[in-house]
């Protein structure tokens, strides 16, 4: 199969995945929020808030790592796995016991004390099973089952936490069947790797060397990262400061609509970055021509999804927030149109991350994030949040050329070093002729 059509693939698998678990998840703060009540589900939230927001600080980047590494050819992918959930154990360990031991200084209800304390085996759980989602990510034969796996358990969790409800549990019992079903996905995972991998690649047990190593190569994507997440949320936290709660809920509102336009190009990044990886260790050239054909794929679906939102953002607000929204529509429209260069920055940044060079990507996201802040301290006072979203659209338009450049300066460089080799090898060739 070609790589762009690879790339369609896993793309067109991971949009699936992510629309049928996003209704999952909807369904299941439905459900719960039902049957407990306003309170108890206030606690529900908290308790599997902390315990995602563990999961995320153990990430230490190899939500990316492991999909590029694991998609070279010469991969370890035993010892991959293996580093990856050593060094995130040896993160989960300390931050859990602070977790466990603030839990009274977090929520001052028993229930909610006891569902943060469950909430550490969730998050740690939660960050294990992710080392074996991401590695499974950088191999297109194994996505869409593994895919299916994922959205099962979701689905199990659904119907499970539905009864428990129902029968009255409480949030504890809730969390603890949560953090079961990782298990459950936990040996789904052992299960599906010895089915991919056999005994030709066992999961090993790194030395405290090799962890260290692998840390040092996941740095720049951890820090990647987090200041990705700093710049989705500078947004609202600067509008607090500088603006009324009601700027933030306008930004908010029109953020969520923004949320739901970037699922489909997010799903493309999933599936684009275990395929260039893949042939960027193969053959440079070829990566560059399928990063040449995936980025005007990309351009074409982004543009398909800004227009309409730029076109209609007052009515699609009124809409689905109501007519007291319909003032965010010139934030919603800004967004509509930073969607352009932000997508095609993040396309950018995937190839990047594919040929090695996450060092630049992080050092651009942060420019992009500076850049962000200084035009929103400017612009916030005066436009609330139009001119959040202002500022959103002028740091990614901010370092989109630079972004080009670069990946531009490394397809030159690749032609210009296989043309060496060509010439090298054909000087060899007459030499050998006229001796």
């Amino acid at each position: 199969m070609r790589p762009l059509a690879r790339i369609g693939r896993l793309s067109a698998a991971f949009l699936g995945s992510n629309l049928a678990r996003g209704a999952i998840a909807f369904a299941l703060s439905l459900v719960i929020g039902r049957t407990l009540g306003v309170e108890r589900f206030g606690r529900w939230v908290l308790c599997t808030t902390w315990a995602s927001m563990l999961t995320v600080v153990a990430d230490l980047g190899f939500g990316v790592l492991l999909p590029r590494d694991g998609a070279r050819s010469d991969a370890c992918h035993g010892r991959l796995l293996g580093g990856a959930l050593a060094s995130r154990l040896l993160l989960l360990v300390p931050l859990g016991a602070v977790m466990y031991a603030a839990a009274p200084r977090i929520a001052a209800d028993p229930e909610s004390i006891a569902g943060i304390r469950l909430g550490v085996l969730l998050g740690a759980t939660g960050a294990a099973y992710g080392c074996f989602g991401a590695l499974f990510r950088s191999q297109p034969a194994w996505v869409p089952t593994v895919l299916i796996v994922e959205t099962a358990w979701s689905a199990a969790q659904l119907a499970a936490s539905s009864v428990l409800a129902r029968a009255g549990a409480g949030v504890s019992p809730l969390v603890l069947l949560a953090t079961i079903v990782q298990l459950a996905q936990i040996g789904s995972g052992l299960v599906l790797y010895a089915m991919a991998f056999g005994a030709r690649d066992p999961i090993r047990r790194p030395s405290w060397s090799e962890t260290a190593a692998l840390i040092r190569r996941a740095i720049p994507f951890a820090a990647s990262g987090l200041v990705a997440n700093v710049q989705a949320r500078v947004g609202p936290l600067m509008l607090g400061y500088l603006a009324t709660p009601a700027e933030v809920g306008i930004f908010a509102a029109a953020s969520r609509c923004g949320t739901v336009a970037r699922l489909a190009p997010g799903a493309m990044f999933a599936g684009a970055l275990p395929v260039l990886s893949g042939e960027y260790g193969r053959d440079r050239r070829q990566a560059h021509r399928t990063y040449g054909s995936f980025n005007r794929a990309l351009v074409a679906v982004t543009l398909a999804v800004a227009i309409p939102y730029v076109a209609v953002a007052g009515p699609l607000l009124r809409l689905v927030y109501g007519d007291a929204f319909s003032k965010g529509a010139p934030a919603l429209m800004w967004m509509g149109i930073a969607l352009l260069p932000a997508v095609t920055n993040s396309g950018r940044k995937i190839f990047l991350y594919a040929a090695g060079a996450e060092t630049i990507v992080v050092r651009w996201s942060a420019a992009a994030l500076a850049i962000q802040i200084a035009a929103s301290a400017l612009l916030m006072p005066l436009a609330g949040a139009t001119g959040a979203a202002v500022s959103l659209a002028i740091g990614e338009a901010a370092i989109w050329w630079p972004l080009r450049r670069t990946v531009e300066q490394s397809k030159n460089e690749e032609i210009a070093t296989t043309a060496g080799k060509l010439f090298r090898l054909r000087s060899q060739r007459s030499l050998r002729s006229v001796s």
